[in-house]
C-alpha cells in the first residue's frame, strides 16, 4: 500500500533526524547542532527522493509526466503536511518569537539564495549562517521602522507643533535607546561580528532619519525666515524716520536737505512696493509667515509667563 510505505518514509524520516541532531563523540558541526537546537523549538525534517532524470536534461519543459511518481507522492504529502494539518499550520517562531509575513519572507529569501547556484547541497553551517543573516536584517528592519514610528508622533510629516532643537534630540535619544533594546531581543544569534555589524547598519539607518526629522522640525520654526521680511522693513522705518527728522530739523531751503529726503523717500517706496510683490507672489508663505509670528509671540508670552511664575 503506498500510503503505508509513505508512513513508513516519515517514521525513518524522523529516525534520520534525531541521529543527525543528536551528541556524538566527534566534535564534528557540534556547535551548529547545538545551534540549530536552541533557535527552534521544534525541528522536523521531510525529505524528497530524485525527481528523476527527465527533469535534469537542459530540454526539460517542465512536464510533470517524467517526473519519478514516488517524488510527486512525496511531494503531495509535504504540501498536505504543511497547508492541511492543523498543528502545523502555525506562526513560525525563532528563539520564542513570532515572525511577521515580512520576516519570514527575509528567511525564505536567504534559504533560495543559497540553491541559488544548483551546484551541491548548501552544508548545514551556510544554513545556520543564513539565517543568522535574515534575522539580523529583520532586526535592523524592525527597529528602524520602530523608530520611525515613535519619530513619526514626535516630529513627523503630520506634526504641526515646532520642538528646540535640544528637546528634539532628547527624544530622539530616549528613541534609540528603547528601539536598541528591542534589537537586543531580536538578533540573538549567530556569530557576535554580524549581530554587531547590523547594529552598525541599524544606528547608520537612524541617523540619518534624524537627519530627515531634524529638517522637517526646521521648517516648523516659527523664526525661520522672518529675515527675509524683517530686513526690508526695518530699513523702510529707518528712512521714514530719518526723513522725519531732515523734514523737521532741517532748513526748506537746504538743497542737501530736500535730496536726503526725496532719497528716503524713495528707498522706503522701493521697500514699500517691493513687499507688494512678494506678497503678491507668494501669498501663502505670508500667510505661513503670520501664523509663524502668532506662534513666536505666543511661545515668548508663554516663556515670560513661567518665568513669572
Amino acid at each position: 500500500d503506498e500510503e503505508e510505505d509513505l508512513d513508513k518514509m516519515e517514521v525513518e524520516m524522523e529516525e534520520y533526524l534525531e541521529k543527525v541532531i543528536a551528541e556524538r563523540d566527534a566534535i564534528d558541526l557540534k556547535e551548529t547542532r547545538d545551534q540549530i537546537s536552541s533557535c527552534f523549538e521544534n525541528v522536523t525534517c521531510f525529505m524528497m527522493t530524485h525527481p528523476g532524470f527527465g527533469v535534469t536534461k537542459k530540454n526539460y519543459t517542465g512536464d510533470v509526466s517524467v517526473v519519478d511518481p514516488t517524488f510527486l507522492r512525496l511531494l503531495d504529502r509535504y504540501c498536505e503536511r504543511v497547508f492541511n494539518r492543523g498543528d502545523n499550520l502555525i506562526p513560525k517562531a525563532i528563539r520564542g518569537r513570532e515572525l511577521t509575513a515580512a520576516e519570514l519572507g527575509a528567511y525564505i529569501k536567504a534559504y533560495a539564495e543559497m540553491f541559488e547556484s544548483g551546484a551541491r547541497f548548501p552544508e548545514a553551517a551556510t544554513m545556520l549562517e543564513a539565517t543568522a543573516n535574515a534575522n539580523n536584517s529583520n532586526a535592523t528592519n524592525l527597529t528602524v521602522h520602530e523608530y520611525k514610528e515613535k519619530m513619526d508622533r514626535i516630529a513627523g510629516p503630520n506634526v504641526s507643533s515646532f520642538l528646540k532643537p535640544d528637546e528634539l534630540e532628547e527624544m530622539h535619544r530616549r528613541a534609540v535607546q528603547e528601539c536598541l533594546e528591542h534589537f537586543e531581543d531580536i538578533a540573538t544569534f549567530g556569530p557576535e561580528r554580524g549581530i554587531e555589524t547590523a547594529r552598525e547598519n541599524t544606528l547608520r539607518s537612524i541617523s540619518e532619519d534624524f537627519e530627515l526629522y531634524q529638517k522637517l522640525n526646521e521648517s516648523r520654526n516659527p523664526l525661520a525666515g522672518l529675515e527675509i521680511y524683517l530686513i526690508p522693513m526695518t530699513i523702510a522705518a529707518v528712512s521714514i524716520v530719518l526723513r522725519w527728522v531732515a523734514d523737521s530739523t532741517c532748513s526748506g531751503w537746504s538743497s542737501t536737505c530736500r535730496a536726503g529726503s526725496e532719497f528716503l523717500s524713495h528707498v522706503y517706496a522701493v521697500v514699500f512696493f517691493f513687499m507688494i510683490i512678494v506678497a503678491s507672489t507668494k501669498a501663502k508663505q505670508i500667510k505661513d509667515l503670520l501664523k509663524r509670528l502668532m506662534t513666536a509671540f505666543e511661545a515668548l508670552a508663554g516663556g515670560s509667563k513661567d518665568k513669572r511664575d
